[in-house]
């Protein structure tokens, strides 16, 4: 089988990008083509080694507007039956990854690493990781992009008013979510009829989080931050993990470091 491999490039991202690379590489199961892809936002650097350049997205404006840009360009480059759209700050962890992405789209229409944030919608794939099989813009066109609000500073909030909206973002009547990047999927994927599976999101403060520390400083540092680490499990084990803030965290950095040494630990553990 075929994956598209696809990721995002702005500022900083190049080094996550190849960091992303090698530990997917280091858990994949060598029975599929992957294909490393990557879209051009703005202010980048460079662009990662390891990866095509297939385009190039322009500035409208906004952080998450140029991100939901490079996402909603991407569509056009997908040639593979399966798909995968990742943060290029992102990590995955898990033994033979790429067969379980197969799998799952095997079974459902769209996989991926679910919301924990109060203001986000539940149990659907967000844009941090978000896996789907390409028959499916055959028939929608996936829409990443935020609602700003009138200054356009901030993404607006929106109350869900009726049953089939909160019922397709997974949580009551009258909740307020954040309309961030891809924040309108669940309505856009479930009003076509298409299914969906997602992994629980955990917080690095969380008795269950699995990414380990080297020692107590290095803990310590990391937990003055502590919603900047997040974690995806599959069926109970680590499969993805999130650095929070990357535009503003070179990989190199202290905090894009330590970050970075939380997976180099796992890695070694688990690849013995």
């Amino acid at each position: 089988m075929k994956i598209d491999f696809i990721t995002f490039i702005g500022r900083n991202s190049a080094a996550y990008a190849e960091f992303l690379k090698y530990s997917c590489e280091k858990f994949i199961s060598g029975e599929h083509i992957i294909n490393w892809k990557c879209i051009e936002s703005v202010d980048v650097d460079r662009l990662p080694e390891g990866y095509k350049c297939v385009a190039k997205a322009g500035e409208v404006g906004h952080n998450s507007m140029n991100h939901a840009e490079a996402l909603n360009l991407a569509q056009n480059y997908v040639d593979a039956e399966y798909v995968v759209f990742i943060d290029a700050d992102m990590a995955i962890l898990y033994k033979e990854w790429d067969n379980t992405i197969v799998r799952e789209l095997d079974n459902y229409d769209c996989f991926g690493g679910s919301y924990g944030h109060r203001l986000k919608y539940r149990n659907f794939p967000t844009v941090y990781l978000f896996a789907f099989r390409s028959d499916i813009l055959n028939k929608i066109t996936l829409d990443f992009s935020p609602k700003l609000t009138k200054n356009r500073e901030s993404p607006c909030r929106y109350t869900v008013h009726n049953k089939e909206e909160a019922k397709f973002f997974g949580i009551e009547i009258n909740s307020v979510i954040k309309c961030d990047t891809g924040w309108q999927l669940p309505l856009i994927i479930k009003r076509a009829g298409f299914s969906s599976n997602s992994m629980p999101m955990v917080n690095m403060a969380s008795k269950n989080s699995q990414l380990p520390f080297e020692n107590t400083k290095h803990k310590k540092f990391c937990m003055s931050k502590p919603s900047h680490h997040s974690e995806w499990h599959y069926n109970g084990k680590l499969f993805a993990t999130h650095k929070q803030a990357s535009r503003n965290h070179p990989l190199h950095g202290e905090w894009g470091s330590a970050w970075k040494k939380r997976i180099e630990l796992y890695i070694k553990k688990e690849c013995v």
